[in-house]
């Protein structure tokens, strides 16, 4: 991927670096009719999050230094910074309301016409979630979809392997930034997936390292890469849970394996968020997915195989007033 950068990315760049500013604040300055051509001081005046920001000494000048040096690593590692004002940027994440507004990318995005999927689950599948996650991943990628995980131990790394032996394209999304990978036992996956045509992305900056509350974050950017997401397994607080909730936020779909009566019997807590999505009241699905009952239209319970076309026949609905 080119790895230059525009001077508007530069710009919100240096702004993302600043302590405080968060997605949801960079993508109300990029709003702002002059951003291009005010100060930092001027949009502060428009934003009082980055007023607060740039009331630490030093603030600003040290921001643009950091992202001078985020440039200089990038380029080190040939990667790309993108950010909303980036053509290449992807278009569902661009019209995610809750998705970053920078993007650390390694290797190569989709093509932007092609149609992405992200699959997700726990990572400790039983056999019949391991077997599911990769039939999925290779149905879709046979159809020319993109498949988006988060490189996980598990669920993700399968959806990863399938997707590469199928000859697909894959996304990794990766909680810290792009210099490390995690977990260490993926190292090689990882450099698979570029070797073979996909990327590594991040919304995190080089030098971030993983932490618990970052997952989340990453869950959700998964669910805002992808028109929408297959949770294969999950148990009631299963990190998947983040990518689900975020797919109904953004009005994508989810759809949702109804696991085997062996599972049924043998691994209640794995699948547990999966059999309430199945068989639970309204208000119950509702409860653990954090969304109205209206959401749960778009709430898709897989029986069979034959429920894989009829995702592929859905379509993300984007908010299209979200785009800069």
């Amino acid at each position: 991927m080119n790895t230059s950068i525009g001077v508007l990315t530069e710009k919100l760049l240096a702004l993302s670096l600043l302590k405080g500013v968060g997605p949801a604040t960079l993508r109300k300055l990029a709003l702002l009719p002059r951003f291009a051509n005010e100060s930092a001081e001027q949009l502060a005046a428009q934003v009082p999050l980055l007023a607060r920001a740039l009331a630490v000494p030093d603030a600003w000048d040290l921001a643009t230094e950091a992202a001078v040096h985020q440039i200089d690593v990038a380029k080190n590692h040939g990667a790309a910074i993108l950010s909303l004002f980036d053509s290449r940027f992807p278009a569902l994440l661009l019209a995610a309301s809750d998705g970053p507004a920078i993007l650390y990318v390694s290797g190569s995005l989709p093509a932007r016409d092609q149609r992405t999927i992200a699959i997700i689950g726990t990572r400790e599948p039983t056999t019949h979630g391991a077997v599911i996650a990769s039939r999925i991943s290779a149905d879709f990628v046979e159809h020319g979809w993109s498949v988006v995980s988060g490189l996980a131990i598990g669920c993700d790394g399968v959806a990863h392997k399938a997707s590469l032996d199928a000859g697909g394209h894959t996304v990794a999304v990766m909680a810290h930034g792009l210099q490390t990978t995690t977990p260490a036992q993926h190292r090689a996956l990882a450099e698979r997936i570029l070797s073979c045509g996909g990327a590594l992305v991040s919304e995190f900056p080089f030098g971030q390292e993983p932490q618990p509350q970052l997952f989340a974050r990453r869950d959700r950017t998964q669910a805002a890469l992808s028109e929408g997401v297959v949770m294969v397994q999950s148990s009631l607080n299963g990190g998947s849970l983040h990518a689900s909730r975020a797919a109904l936020a953004n009005q994508r779909w989810l759809a949702v394996p109804y696991p085997t009566e062996r599972d049924r019997h043998s691994a209640a807590e794995k699948i547990a968020a999966n059999l309430v999505l199945a068989e639970g009241t309204p208000e119950q699905k509702a409860s653990l997915l954090g969304c109205t009952q209206d959401a749960l239209e778009r709430l898709v319970i897989l029986r069979d195989r034959s429920g894989y076309e009829n995702l592929r026949s859905l379509k993300a609905s984007v908010r299209h007033d979200l785009l800069v």
